[in-house]
């Protein structure tokens, strides 16, 4: 034991903390990090029914709803601990044939890395006169490595839908991990709303259930009382998280802020900055 505590020592406490919050044993990040953008995260990561997101991450169906082409940059620090740092950028190109996108993401340090890459396209149905129900599907390759003990990967399909089903109100639904791929990969589905009671605010809500963890709810609220800011704020059970944050838009540029407290390891704070043409 004493000659293996070299190795193990800098992985320990970034190890330590992913299981305090997802259980071990298992990766949990997907469930407990910021992701998808800082918009995303400080409205609880409430996203699957919000409209215009680059990232895909909360629904691939929300890139059929994209206008015009842009691309995201986004980056988190859970606790503000180096070694939980997570980059990752997408892309966005809408054609007449529907949107197509692409992404990376990369989280951890030298002793433990994980890589992803996805690629997906959506696109809008009408149904009726007025209404249109977009669908989107994303595939994303998975790649860990830990140095230590070695690495792997596997693919993963997406599926996502979003529908408005009243003025002002959008549903959507998202399947993660649709054609399954292991007992250690995260399964999951989430069903949400977007609802616009009044410009200029928006209300989000999830309901997200991944097969090992417990039922998740999440919900936000967003405002903008001038046109280029936005005021966000939101909250999560299973884990209990408190988020804010603020966002600017200028032109073709975008920039959001959010922070996300645990109730157990304190704040973790993101930032994106966009730019669409």
């Amino acid at each position: 034991m004493p000659a293996l505590q070299p190795v193990l020592r800098p992985v320990f406490i970034p190890l330590v903390i992913l299981a305090l919050l997802a259980g071990w044993p298992g990766r949990g990040q997907a469930q407990t990090f910021m992701e998808g953008g800082a918009r995303a995260a400080a409205l609880g990561g409430a996203a699957t029914a919000l409209a215009q997101e680059l990232s895909g991450y909360a629904n691939p169906a929300t890139w059929a709803t994209v206008t015009g082409r842009g691309v995201a940059f986004f980056a988190s620090q859970a606790f503000g601990l180096p070694a939980l740092r997570l980059g990752a950028v997408a892309y966005v190109e809408p054609t007449r044939l529907g949107a197509f996108a692409a992404g990376a993401r990369t989280f951890g340090f030298e002793a433990y890395r994980e890589t992803h890459l996805h690629v997906g396209s959506a696109r809008g149905f009408r149904l009726g006169t007025t209404r249109r129900f977009h669908l989107g599907v994303g595939v994303q390759y998975r790649h860990l490595a830990i140095p230590a003990y070695g690495q792997e990967g596997t693919f993963t399909a997406n599926l996502g839908g979003l529908v408005a089903v009243h003025p002002g109100l959008l549903v959507g639904f998202h399947a993660a991990n649709v054609l399954g791929g292991g007992e250690d990969r995260v399964r999951s589905l989430a069903l949400g709303l977007a609802y616009t009671p009044a410009d200029p605010v928006l209300v989000v809500v999830d309901v997200y259930k991944d097969v090992r963890f417990p039922l998740s709810v999440r919900a936000g609220i967003e405002a903008h009382p001038v046109s280029a800011l936005f005021l966000r704020a939101g909250a999560t059970t299973a884990p209990a998280r408190l988020t804010t944050g603020i966002g600017l838009r200028l032109g073709h540029l975008t920039a959001d802020v959010a922070g996300e407290r645990h109730e157990a390891l304190g704040w973790s704070p993101a930032v994106s900055l966009g730019i669409r043409w």
